[in-house]
């Protein structure tokens, strides 16, 4: 934007003025101190359509949104000067548009205002390609966000893969912000499972173990943490259960896919049991892994005691051992 020193000596020189008039890609119009058209260039005609006869000495507002000039002239009257303020602009037979404007007060040499010139640049083009910017940044951050639940959900069952669960475990221990909050910890075997891929295939497997994850999730709360441990294992992380709390988790859980037949395919049904190790954060271990290395070896005692059962201690191997 030109200074005032130099817009006086474009207006007392005829020809520059008129050179900056051609020159200038941009709309320039200038208004009265009663806000009437007094200059409207060619470059305004074909970004507005008006032809001059139709603009001159009439109301700013016969070009700008009523509402919207008010605020440029407020700005104006208070600063002098506006720059890149974005204007609802009307187009005659084609209705409204965006417009770029920027404007400044013009004085005389004794300070007096003569007047306000304004720059407008059609923002049509420009605010389309914001716009598709913004749906395909939208989109991006949807296939962002769809990748990242690839990555950390198993595809069959849904649930997370053994890393991410240990992430978000910790992180709730982390950002808890609570001292001594209890975790709960469960670790889930399905029994016998390699007999049923030996038997019925691997599709069957995978209809097992994704009706496991859905017993799973059934008898869970929303703030659990579930993960697919790897295999025919599976993990949950219960934030704020003690070690009662968690063993009566896995029980309803057994009890839940043990009191179910799957089915595979039209009319094949299944009987399936797991078996389970817990453990609890403070009362078995004082982090995530090692609550883990408690409730998998309790897991293994579990199966060697019979399968089908959930151990919550080591008194089974004991008895065992006898």
């Amino acid at each position: 934007m030109l200074s005032e020193p130099d817009f006086i000596a474009l207006l007392s020189d005829p020809d520059l003025l008129q050179l900056m008039l051609f020159a200038c890609p941009d709309g320039v119009i200038l208004i009265d101190r009663h806000d009437r058209i007094v200059l409207y260039t060619g470059a305004a005609e074909q970004i507005f359509g008006f032809d001059p006869i139709e603009v001159l000495n009439q109301p700013a507002s016969r070009l700008f949104d009523p509402d919207h000039f008010r605020l440029l002239r407020a700005h104006v009257d208070l600063d002098g000067y506006l720059a890149n303020f974005e204007l609802t602009s009307n187009r005659k037979d084609a209705g409204q548009f965006a417009g770029a404007v920027s404007a400044s007060v013009l004085r005389d040499r004794y300070g007096d205002e003569t007047g306000t010139i304004i720059y407008v640049r059609d923002h049509t083009n420009v605010r389309s390609i914001e716009d598709a910017l913004r749906r395909n940044n939208d989109q991006l951050n949807t296939l962002v966000g769809q990748l990242d639940h690839m990555a950390r959900h198993d595809q069959l069952t849904g649930l997370l893969y053994r890393g991410s669960a240990i992430d978000a475990a910790e992180r709730t221990l982390l950002t808890s912000g609570v001292i001594g909050l209890r975790l709960g910890v469960a670790v889930f075997d399905i029994d016998r499972f390699k007999a049923v891929n030996d038997s019925y295939g691997h599709l069957a497997g995978d209809e097992v173990l994704a009706a496991f994850a859905a017993v799973l999730r059934s008898a869970s709360r929303g703030g659990d943490i579930l993960g697919r441990f790897g295999g025919e294992e599976f993990i949950a992380f219960l934030p704020g259960a003690a070690l009662a709390d968690v063993t009566g988790f896995a029980e309803r859980v057994r009890h839940a896919i043990g009191d179910s037949r799957v089915r595979i395919g039209h009319e094949l049904k299944l009987n399936v049991t797991v078996s389970a190790g817990v453990a609890a954060i403070p009362s078995c271990a004082d982090s995530v892994q090692d609550a883990i290395r408690v409730a998998d070896d309790r897991l293994f005692i579990a199966k060697r005691a019979g399968r089908n059962r959930v151990v919550f201690n080591n008194d089974a191997q004991e008895r065992n051992a006898a």
